[in-house]
């Protein structure tokens, strides 16, 4: 029954996360905002309220009784961590912009009167790790989750949930992107591998 509660949490959190990512929700908050705010202040939003569920979704999960699932020591505990480095260096050659990611760019740009101006999401980029696979932050942050040397049954369900959640949503996020990018997205689908570095199957894996 614990264990159904960790999923039942993290199931919950992915699904409130998908809805307020959705293009739906997108569009009736634009409706009611408009586009000018939607533009300047719907991703600093977005990250606040994301953050604070985030944390109670941690809070609830602490009162949620767990216990030793496993512990490496050793040669192996070594070799986690080695591969968890190379998850760290991945992302490390992931071009990404923080400020952009949290939403402070797009409030910079609407404040000097540059909301027009294209932002970093703005642009189809498909060099370095994005020309290794189509979403190398997922991957990266998987690597990290699953080579950790030391798991609890929560925090391995967890980690399941998470690598789950990010896999089923590159498939909703490449909606979009197909939609934002039309032929060009589809020709970078076709050549780039979606979330493992493997060449057959591109579309699909």
């Amino acid at each position: 029954m614990d264990a159904l509660r960790v999923v039942g949490a993290w199931a919950a959190f992915a699904v409130f996360h998908s809805l307020t990512l959705s293009e739906g929700y997108e569009r009736r908050v634009r409706d009611r905002v408009g586009d000018r705010s939607f533009d300047a202040y719907h991703r600093l939003v977005f990250t606040v309220y994301s953050a604070v569920v985030f944390v109670l979704l941690l809070l609830y999960l602490r009162t949620i009784p767990d216990r030793p699932f496993y512990r490496l020591e050793g040669l192996a505990r070594l070799l986690f961590h080695g591969i968890q480095l190379a998850g760290c260096a991945f992302l490390l050659w992931t071009p990404w912009d923080l400020k952009e990611f949290l939403g402070f760019r797009q409030w910079e740009r609407w404040r000097k009167g540059e909301s027009t101006q294209p932002g970093r999401n703005d642009r189809l980029f498909t060099g370095k790790a994005y020309g290794v696979v189509r979403h190398p932050l997922y991957l990266g942050c998987s690597v990290i989750l699953l080579f950790h040397p030391v798991q609890t049954r929560n925090s391995a369900i967890s980690t399941a949930m998470i690598v789950l959640y990010f896999y089923v949503g590159t498939f909703l996020e490449e909606r979009r992107l197909v939609n934002k990018f039309g032929d060009a997205y589809r020709d970078y689908q076709e050549k780039v591998p979606r979330f493992l570095p493997l060449r057959w199957g591109t579309r699909s894996q």
